[in-house]
């Protein structure tokens, strides 16, 4: 289960978790992973916010490098959300694809077969989360053998994740399937063993490299039928004459304007959720964890225009986001690694590099 977790126990999280021991052990599904993307991706605790504890711990910034670069690749995802869609081929058509509309049967029920990959499953729709490596073998699965969309399988995992995030979650599947890379991820059942400690021989997958790319597979393919069902939980009582802070599923800070006199609403914008739709449990999580970090906290599922009817839209405020970019609030910045990175190349490395530098230049 992932926990319901205030500020000070995400704090807390961090004050545990060995950055050096993740760096040897992160592609194990039982691996010290943070498990804080739920909270990163919410905007309860910030990239930087993560770095400055464990520098204050007395880890170096070469001792944390696999860990950094994690937190990089979330934000330049993030990045390259502010000037392309994620719903759109990043860099190349996906290599293999004969299937633009339905998904897999066998995948939705977990019966793919592939025991480890079943129990991801499962896992997914009990917790809401996976591990990294089970998320890319599913991606490989569906888009590079059963030669799905990759935009309906994404919209499929994204639908049942607690740390969904359009950038991270669209843009990974890309890099899985070659949209967003030079090539296609590819994993085989002796990798899948390795990773999972399962021991399973005999699937489809149990094949070599050289013959993996040869794999495809056959499904009854059916009609997901996600749909955002999120509603109000009570009517929205506002005071025009007062400050209102705007928060989003992608942003529940609890340190942004501390200040007493701020009305506080978490804004389901319909536009967006509709277009990329969680489910109901996720939805339920991510204002449970709302309201147990900002005190007298609103929820209002609706359209901006009807937002807007409610407030004095010029004493309202909210972080800058791309599903924020059209509201007519006063837009405050987020909390970036690079806050001038220039021009944000396609390519992770090139970005990684700088934001090595601007580390190195904070940390020294």
């Amino acid at each position: 289960m992932i926990p319901i977790l205030t500020l000070e126990e995400i704090f807390a999280k961090i004050d545990r978790f060995d950055p050096i021991s993740y760096g040897k052990t992160r592609n194990y599904q039982d691996g010290g992973v943070s498990y804080l993307s739920p909270y990163l991706a919410r905007g309860v605790i910030s990239l930087s916010q993560v770095i400055e504890r464990l520098v204050q711990r007395g880890f170096k910034l070469y001792q944390m490098e696999s860990f950094l670069m994690e937190l990089c690749w979330r934000e330049h995802f993030q990045r390259l959300w502010q000037g392309h869609k994620p719903t759109e081929n990043l860099r190349n058509p996906q290599f293999k694809v004969k299937h633009n509309e339905g998904f897999p049967k066998e995948v939705l029920e977990a019966r793919t077969g592939i025991e480890a990959l079943d129990l991801g499953i499962e896992q997914l729709y009990q917790t809401g989360y996976l591990h990294n490596h089970l998320r890319m073998y599913l991606a490989s699965l569906i888009c590079n053998h059963y030669q799905i969309a990759w935009q309906t399988a994404a919209n499929w995992m994204h639908f049942h994740l607690k740390d969904a995030d359009v950038a991270s979650n669209h843009l990974s599947w890309q890099w899985v399937c070659g949209a967003n890379s030079n090539k296609v991820y590819y994993a085989n059942q002796e990798n899948i063993n390795k990773y999972t400690h399962s021991t399973q021989r005999q699937t489809t997958l149990d094949v070599s490299y050289e013959q993996l790319p040869n794999v495809e597979l056959e499904s009854e393919l059916v009609d997901l039928n996600m749909r955002f069902l999120g509603v109000s939980e009570n009517s929205l009582v506002c005071n025009k004459e007062q400050n209102a802070c705007i928060y989003t599923p992608y942003n529940l800070d609890p340190l942004w304007h501390p200040e007493e006199n701020y009305q506080r609403i978490l804004f389901w914008d319909l536009e967006f959720w509709n277009q990329h739709p969680v489910s109901l449990a996720v939805f339920n999580w991510i204002n449970d964890l709302g309201k147990a970090n900002l005190k007298n906290l609103q929820i209002f599922v609706g359209s901006i225009e009807e937002l807007s009817n409610i407030l004095d839209v010029k004493k309202a405020c909210c972080k800058e986001h791309p599903s924020t970019s059209t509201y007519p609030y006063q837009i405050e910045q987020r909390s970036w690694l690079l806050p001038e990175p220039g021009q944000i190349p396609v390519s992770f490395f090139p970005y990684w590099k700088k934001v090595q530098r601007q580390l190195q230049k904070n940390y020294q």
